[in-house]
């Protein structure tokens, strides 16, 4: 079995590259849409519903997080090639779980028409919208300072998902 983490920032086309994915056959996991992701206090590590609004004070004192219980148990049951999808706050604690790290990559401007296209979601207006920029402006350089795999992801999605498994040599 081989898992893989299909990451980079909020409106890269993850859970729709993963959406193709699993079109085609493949064990896909996303960790919003599945529920494998929540938010926890970072002191105290209790679960925490996300607010409405949501501003730097909360972002500072709460994290996204998968678990690595959650991740270890997808592996010992997944067949084959499985893909998780996500992005997540511990990347630190769950990285190495993965046999590979893919991070889709796209440029700013591209990003930013995608999230604002997103209408009500997690980051298409207002702070949020320039907070995911500004994270997204220091992704690629991190994920591939950890040793991902950057796949450009400014292309049509069934074209993306070929350039994830180009990059697994499984195409």
């Amino acid at each position: 079995m081989r898992l893989v983490y299909l990451t980079g920032s909020s409106g890269v086309g993850k859970t729709a590259v993963g959406e193709e994915l699993r079109r085609r056959g493949f064990a896909v996991y996303d960790v919003d849409a599945d529920g494998l992701a929540r938010w926890f206090e970072n002191g105290t590590r209790a679960e925490v519903r996300m607010p409405p609004y949501r501003d730097d004070a909360w972002f500072a004192e709460n994290k996204y997080r998968l678990p690595a219980e959650t991740v270890r148990r997808i592996a010992d049951e997944a067949d084959g090639v499985a893909f998780i999808c996500g992005t997540v706050g511990n990347d630190n604690e769950i990285w190495d779980l993965f046999d590979t790290v893919i991070s889709l990559s796209v440029d700013a401007a591209t990003l930013r028409r995608r999230l604002v296209g997103r209408r009500g979601a997690f980051g298409s207006s207002g702070p949020e919208l320039e907070r995911v920029l500004a994270w997204h402006a220091h992704v690629d350089a991190d994920n591939s300072r950890y040793g991902a795999l950057l796949v450009d992801a400014n292309a049509p999605i069934p074209d993306v998902t070929d350039r994830v498994l180009d990059a697994l040599g499984i195409r």
